[in-house]
């Protein structure tokens, strides 16, 4: 075989990775924002040392990117970009190590398993912490495994401990669920060959004091706010309405199973039996078996007591799937991995940029249905201000309120809901007493989601949101007089 032919085998996996990319890059500039999006923007525009929901890295981040790149949707998802292209960097390095003799095919073919999964595809390119937890937690891991194969060879290496360190640190600042990675650290330390012995030495202790000693805002905050933080997740979920047991465990599997693909979930296993060459290679097939092992065990356990959302689990396979080129080595099931990943984005790009799936199909979902039409509501609550200019603009839910704030470059909308969110911690009831609202609702989350703390609520229109004829979403503004708050 001449040098010519193998250089070639990449460029069909680089084709589809370009498929892959053009919907990413129509999410990025057709998508509006889901609430959730929404909110963390609204965060960044907010700085405090962390918030109720999460740490607070993200949200850093976006309120940078506002003072830089001002207050719009590409500012909104920029950091998406940033996070891939860490990714891409690391999976380069990987690529010549891992298939030295073509790390071209490697790399290409690993780019493909990576955004064919529409686990990554979909959580990389919104702007929810999950795309920076990736980015942060590969990069960790991936300075973890060349500390060990330094340390294994010579006993040096811990400035590359340290940077792992450092990285896990960063990562759990900015989502709770980095932390499987510090454990699974400590589990491949205590038991790959060779490795414990470090823990004789200081390094290993002084970086774990250095990844906490990163969460100090994070304890900082939760000391001045009564531990929100922390009873939110260790308690106050526990009591959703929305109570788990056993089946819940079968649908997280089947929703994980999904965003994966069978192709993924397939070679995973393999994986776990597959004999990997000493060195790199089985530092890092360890090491991501450690953390697929941790995770995986948690969001089992999880879902006997609270529904567990398939995002949970992406730090588990985060250090996966760059692996899994070792074993997807047959072209026709990346092909086929890669088609049911096209399929699923071009989904997701429909369902989101265009129209709801469910509401062509005669149905509902309001998560979908409620990202349309926040730019037709701001035009119409601008013209209302101009009517009421003493009123303050609010919603029925923490999701509606960020989205309409967003449309309208407004920070200073609030949501007048039961559920408890970072709008109480930015909302002064008392200061508002006796004032007007223009309240933005809909048929789902109603007016009566505030709890009678006005004294009369009127109607003043209903927007009617149509894509393609067909009606997808139909908030309702109106008008909400004397506020009192309710006693806490």
């Amino acid at each position: 075989m001449t040098n010519a032919s193998p250089s070639r085998l990449w460029l069909p996996y680089a084709v589809i990775a370009g498929v892959l990319l053009a919907i990413k890059l129509w999410v990025f500039v057709a998508m509006p924002p889901i609430g959730d999006e929404a909110y963390y923007w609204i965060w960044g525009q907010h700085p405090d040392l962390s918030y109720f929901d999460h740490p607070p890295l993200h949200a850093w981040l976006l309120g940078l990117i506002s003072q830089i790149l001002g207050w719009n949707l590409y500012a909104l998802r920029s950091l998406t970009w940033v996070t891939l292209g860490i990714t891409a960097w690391i999976y380069w390095y990987w690529s010549k190590r891992l298939a030295p003799e073509n790390p071209a095919l490697y790399f290409w073919r690993s780019a493909v398993l990576y955004l064919a999964s529409l686990l990554f595809l979909s959580m990389g390119s919104i702007s929810f912490h999950d795309h920076l937890l990736i980015a942060l937690c590969l990069a960790s891991g991936h300075f973890m495994v060349l500390f060990a194969e330094r340390y294994l060879r010579d006993g040096t290496g811990f400035s590359l401990l340290y940077l792992a360190a450092l990285l896990l640190g960063l990562a759990t600042l900015t989502k709770y669920n980095a932390v499987f990675l510090g454990v699974a650290f400590l589990g491949f330390l205590l038991f790959e060959p060779g490795m414990r012995r470090s823990l004789l030495t200081p390094h290993p202790w002084l970086a774990a004091l250095l990844s906490v000693a990163i969460q100090t805002p994070v304890f900082w905050w939760n000391l001045v706010e009564g531990f929100a933080s922390y009873r939110f997740h260790l308690a106050e979920r526990w009591t959703d309405p929305q109570q788990a047991g056993p089946g819940q465990l079968g649908v997280y599997l089947v929703v994980i199973l999904i965003n994966l693909s069978p192709i993924v979930a397939y070679a995973t296993a393999r994986l776990t039996v597959y004999r990997a060459r000493a060195g790199f290679e089985s530092l890092a097939k360890h090491l991501a078996m450690w953390l697929l092992g941790i995770s995986s065990a948690a969001m089992v356990i999880l879902a006997f007591f609270v529904p567990v959302f398939f995002y949970w689990s992406i730090v588990g396979f985060v250090l996966i799937i760059p692996l899994l080129g070792l074993i997807l080595t047959r072209p026709w099931l990346v092909y086929l991995h890669a088609a049911y990943g096209i399929v699923l984005g071009l989904f997701l790009l429909v369902n989101q940029t265009l129209v709801p799936v469910p509401t062509l199909l005669g149905g509902f979902h309001w998560v979908t249905s409620s990202m349309y039409g926040w730019d037709e509501v701001a035009e119409k609550v601008k013209a209302l201000e101009a009517e009421h200019p003493d009123a303050f603009l609010a919603t029925t839910v923490y999701t509606t309120a960020a989205q309409l704030g967003f449309a309208l470059k407004d920070s200073s909308v609030v949501a007048i809901s039961p559920r408890h969110d970072q709008y109480d911690f930015w909302f002064d009831p008392a200061a508002h007493t006796g004032r007007d609202a223009i309240l933005v609702a809909d048929p789902f989350y109603t007016p009566g989601e505030t709890g009678g703390q006005f004294e009369s609520i009127t109607l003043l229109t209903q927007i009617d949101i149509v894509r393609f004829g067909k009606v997808v979403y139909q908030p309702q503004i109106y008008l909400a007089r004397n506020f009192t708050p309710a006693a806490r």
